[in-house]
This record gives C-alpha cells, structure tokens and sequence, in this order.
C-alpha cells in the first residue's frame, strides 16, 4: 500500500475510533468499540475462549501483545485478528498506555442462517492459534470503510443493511492471499505440548505421559506451562474437554456421548467438573 493510501487509512481508523459505540447486538452479532485508558493484565485479559462465537479484533491503539494457543503476535495499530471457538487468547499489555479497540463477535449459525458457509473458511482453515493476525499493511482499505458503513447503518437502525455490510467484510477478509504474519512462539516446548493435547483430548493425557512422550522436564513444563497459559497442564486439559464437550452438545450429541468423546471417563466426572468450571449444570450451557 502506498505512502499516501496508507495515511488516509490511518486517518479513516481515527474517524472509526470516534464514530463508534458501545454493545450492539443485532442480528445474533455483536458489535462493540472499547477503550481502557490504563489497561492492566488482570481478570479483565486473562486467557479465555469464545466457545460458540468467532472474534474478529481491530487493533486500534495501546502497546500489546496478542497471545493464543502458546504464539504471540505483536499488535500494531489497525491490525485485525481472528480467533475461532477452543482457541484460548488474551491481550498481553507491555505497558499501560491507552488501548482500544473494535470487536465483533459472530455466531456459528450466522453463516448457515444466511447461507454463506464459504465466508467461514477463513476462521476454520488454519492450524490452532496459526494465521490470527491480518497486519495493517495487507488489508484492504475498503474493509476500514466497510465498518464505518456499519457503524453508521447500526446507528441509523438499518440493521439489515449492517448484516450484508458485515458479510461483505468477511468476504474482503476471506480474499486476502497475502502471506499473514508468522507469530513467534511463546516456548517451543509449549507449542508442541499444546499441539499434542489439542490433538489428543479424546485419548489419556497426563502430566507424566506429556513429559514422557515430548521428552520435557516435568518441573520446567510445569512452570513455563502456567506462565505461558496462565493455567496448570491439567486444569488447561480439563477446560479444553470441557469447552470440546459443550461444543459437541451444542452439535446435537447426547451429554454422554459429547462427555465421552471430549475424554472424560464418566459422565459423573464430567457433571463434577463443568459445575465447578461453569457454575451452572451441562443442560444450561
């Protein structure tokens, strides 16, 4: 992108910044533009999931880092990130200057129940926690005005024109054929630990059996684990098999067999730990 375009997109992002507001909710989709003036890395950020929505981030201000799934990516003003349900990610704050943002939040029905399922690709093709940041410097400037049409279709109450504007965006999104940026991993060890229970929740997994076959020191995973995740080995496996197994449900399976399938031994077990977990019985969701 030229010198030039490039300004007028930053410019364009600084009228997005005080064009939008707080918590729309239409048509199954949220839509809403935060700041925090001295973000701090509490409760607010820690790792956490989105189990029956995708999450589409537009970095507007602050110095941050986007964790997911044991990579890191550098945030930059006007990238866009993209996570999908099971993917566990924070913001990770280097320093406590302004931060603000765009998100929206898409349910899984939204592309069945407009008949767009090929726009879903972009969240779905991708390994775990890989290809989450669109840098600024490839999209295309047409996606800045697309939000800004939105914001303002939302404003106006037209909220059928937002819906095909929004889809038009994840068209946009879904073109780009730029290669996106590589992320650096948190720990190579954590990558591939956290690979392999990602891949492996319906089997037996144990801190042990994770050491042995990963060939890691059981007292440096253990550490580096909870500093990279923010959790334990096991509390990350049993949250992951529960996240699998409301998802499953959510499909259509029986408790027992979403329980059974997500790796849970007995359904007993199961009810146990969601309530702990969740608060509330499986059925509720």
């Amino acid at each position: 992108m030229a010198y030039n375009a490039y300004q007028e997109v930053f410019q364009m992002v600084d009228e997005i910044i005080n064009a939008f507001y707080d918590a729309e909710h239409h048509y199954g989709y949220d839509y809403v533009y935060t700041v925090d003036n001295t973000p701090q890395n509490d409760d607010e950020f820690r790792l956490h999931n989105h189990n029956d929505r995708y999450e589409i981030v537009l970095f507007l201000t602050g110095n941050a880092e986007f964790h997911i799934e044991g990579n890191i990516y550098r945030s930059h003003p006007h990238d866009i990130y993209i996570a999908r349900p099971l993917e566990m990610h924070h913001n990770y704050f280097l320093s406590p200057e302004k931060y603000s943002r765009v998100v929206i939040h898409i349910p899984l029905a939204f592309f069945r129940d407009n008949h767009c399922p090929e726009l879903e690709e972009v969240f779905l093709n991708r390994a775990l926690g890989v290809d989450c940041q669109i840098p600024a410097r490839i999209v295309d400037r047409e996606m800045y005005h697309l939000l800004m049409k939105m914001n303002r279709y939302l404003k106006d109450g037209a909220y059928e024109i937002a819906r095909c504007v929004l889809m038009e965006f994840l068209y946009l999104l879904n073109q780009i054929q730029e290669p996106l940026t590589a992320p650096v991993a948190a720990d190579r060890h954590i990558n591939d630990v956290l690979s392999y229970i990602n891949g492996h929740l319906d089997s037996e997994l144990t801190l042990d059996k994770l050491c042995e076959i990963l060939y890691v020191n059981k007292s440096y995973l253990c550490r580096i684990f909870k500093k990279v995740t923010g959790h334990t080995v096991s509390h990350y496996i049993n949250y992951k098999r529960l996240l699998l197994a409301r998802e499953l449900y959510g499909r259509g399976y029986t408790l027992l067999e979403a329980s059974t399938s997500a790796g849970f031994s007995s359904y007993s077990h199961f009810y146990r730990m969601y309530r702990k977990e969740f608060g509330t019985n499986p059925r509720s969701g």
